[in-house]
């Protein structure tokens, strides 16, 4: 979905919605979806076609059998009537105008229901994969406080350092521990989230890369903003709707029937059809009818204002997320440069474990650190990626090219 689809996101969201959007939500989820889109569909046929009236159909029979004085006659009578407004002073046209502006509302938060979905699962998967790094780095760390104990220990037995030294070692070993278990813990608690609203398995599923969004596509596209934008319209057009309750409206009355008349004695006999037709003009007098418009006038100028002030709120909000992604790209900087470094200790090292110099111990410590600075960088990249996503399915219901 490229920038044509923010062009064409009012009317055609709800009918363009392919099923690669909610492809990957779970099948009950999908079922919920299908039926909120149903319960859309058929609002906007119901408010589109309400300004027809009810056609009043007022169908009758009488028999009637009277006497007077010498004569005597028998009447059967059969009839239906109709009552329709065929004007309202603009009324209809706004009628329809209000219910399409609706729809294209309900069309954007339905599609902004699937990309939250989908930022749920996306979102989940990038925490997933980021706790799975995190338990690898964590697990390097622990190696690197057996290490430490282990030399601590040595350095103890030989008097060369105190008790408080080796002790702290143990500490720092039994602290990263409780942070391994914690990350596998949350590790499970990611695979639960995934399972609430999808059936892919987030160690075998490709997670597709997110990038970036320019700002006047996000300025322009976000779902929120477009929200405000037909919510707004939604109110403009209710407010016409409802000045136009309290100005003149007309309606066509027709009856149509079957009589049989006999007079018995006298001449006069009618067995046939009958019809009428007329034209009925109404002007409401309401008390109340200016307050009633200008307070829906004052809700849609309000929803405007609301609009103005979105702009506003997503100019800064992705301001700051520009911040935010600089911070783990400055991150990832640092890390790279300190990794240059780390190669050349590890050279220098392993000469020094070559000559005899230097234990095994130190190079192994050192190659651990280089791995958990390399793991920094990957952490920070998923980072990256977790708020590019955001700002994705701020615009987007899915993430295209799966």
């Amino acid at each position: 979905m490229k920038k044509r689809y923010i062009a064409t996101l009012p009317l055609l969201l709800m009918t363009n919605l392919c099923g690669s959007d909610n492809a990957l939500l779970s099948g009950e989820k999908q079922e919920l979806l299908r039926q909120q889109k149903e319960i859309y569909e058929f609002e906007h046929e119901k408010l589109r076609t309400n300004w027809i009236a009810p056609l009043n159909l007022n169908a009758s029979y009488s028999y009637d059998k009277s006497a007077q004085g010498d004569y005597h006659s028998d009447t059967e009578n059969l009839s239906a009537s109709i009552s329709q407004d065929i004007f309202r002073s603009g009324g209809i046209m706004y009628q329809i105008a209000y219910a399409d502006a609706k729809k294209q509302s309900e069309s954007i938060a339905y599609q902004q229901q699937i990309a939250a979905l989908n930022q749920q699962l996306f979102l989940a998967l990038l925490t997933y994969q980021k706790n799975s790094v995190l338990l690898e780095q964590s697990q390097k760390r622990l190696d690197n406080k057996e290490i430490e104990i282990f030399i601590k220990r040595q350095l103890y037995d030989a008097g060369k350092v105190d008790i408080t030294e080796l002790n702290n070692a143990f500490m720092g070993k039994s602290n990263e521990l409780k942070t391994l278990i914690s990350l596998k813990y949350a590790l499970s608690e990611q695979r639960f989230e995934i399972a609430k609203i999808s059936d892919i398995t987030p160690d075998t599923f490709p997670i597709p890369r997110f990038e970036m969004i320019a700002k006047e596509q996000y300025l322009s596209g976000q779902f929120d903003l477009q929200y405000a934008q037909a919510q707004s319209d939604t109110l403009k057009n209710l407010s016409e709707v409802t000045a136009t309750n309290y100005l003149p409206s007309i309606a066509l009355n027709a009856d149509v029937g079957y009589r049989n008349y006999d007079p018995k004695e006298l001449s006069g006999a009618y067995n046939g059809n009958y019809y009428s037709a007329g034209f009925q003009l109404t002007m409401p007098l309401v008390y109340n009818a200016s307050a009633t418009i200008q307070e829906a006038q004052a809700t849609y100028l309000k929803e405007a204002a609301k609009t103005a002030d979105k702009k506003r709120e997503l100019n800064a909000q992705y301001a700051q997320v520009l911040e935010k992604i600089q911070s783990y790209r400055d991150t990832i900087s640092i890390t790279s440069k300190n990794l240059l470094l780390y190669d050349e200790l590890i050279r220098v090292l392993q000469a020094g474990v070559n000559a005899g110099t230097k234990t095994g111990y130190d190079l192994q410590t050192l190659k651990n650190t280089k791995t958990i600075e390399e793991l920094e960088i990957k952490i920070n990249e998923i980072n990256i990626q977790i708020e590019f996503a955001k700002l994705h399915f701020a615009l987007h219901p899915s993430k295209e090219n799966l």
